[in-house]
């Protein structure tokens, strides 16, 4: 008897990991890998790079040793799309996105075959945006992420940290250097609710 429960159990685990792997995130996107167009990269590239700009959007295609790459730049060189194909079969393996060199959404990779293999979501419990803390930046606090260049230095972060060893909060980081100091904003990374904003000014 206790045989036979342990089957049981055993086969239920086995399906319910099964059944985990195969769900994806509903923003997931294209499930098969895309192909690098080549033609079009030969027929305008310059010293091994071709780029053009598509509304708002700058696109980069060069050409490595092993690989080829596609870049989407956006909001002035804020947002990043990175793509990287495999050169003996130009199918995409790779796929990522940054802002100011902060990982954002659906990090993607494929096999040979141009199968999704495994993918990382790092936008995941950050229920407030990237998208939503722009506009909040610039509306409460004058500070604006895509157009203003007088910061000597733009970092942003985001990160995770345990609370009396029981909550986990969210919590992103923006840290501006500027002419007359340095400013760090602390911002809830399920609200949006500004946490810190502390100024630190330059000794003259």
């Amino acid at each position: 008897m206790m045989q036979k429960v342990f089957i049981v159990i055993t086969i239920l685990c086995v399906l319910s990991c099964s059944d985990k792997k195969t769900i994806l995130p509903e923003n997931i996107g294209n499930t098969t890998s895309e192909k690098f167009d080549l033609k079009k990269f030969n027929d305008n590239k310059i010293d091994s790079i071709y780029e053009y700009a598509l509304q708002d959007t700058v696109i980069k295609l060069y050409e490595g040793k092993d690989q080829y790459k596609k870049e989407l730049i956006s909001d002035n060189h804020s947002f990043k799309q990175t793509f990287v194909y495999n050169k003996t079969t130009n199918l995409l393996v790779n796929q990522f996105s940054h802002f100011y060199g902060m990982p954002v959404g659906i990090w993607k990779s494929y096999d040979e075959k141009g199968v999704l293999i495994s993918w990382k979501n790092y936008d995941e419990n950050f229920d407030f945006s990237v998208k939503e803390l722009i506009p909040m930046l610039k509306k409460d606090l004058q500070i604006d992420l895509i157009n203003d260049t007088n910061y000597q230095s733009l970092l942003i972060d985001r990160f995770l940290y345990k609370r009396l060893f029981l909550f986990t909060s969210y919590c992103y980081v923006v840290q501006l250097n500027l002419m007359e100091g340095s400013r760090t904003i602390k911002i809830d990374g399920k609200t949006g609710e500004i946490l810190s904003d502390i100024k630190t000014f330059a000794e003259e």
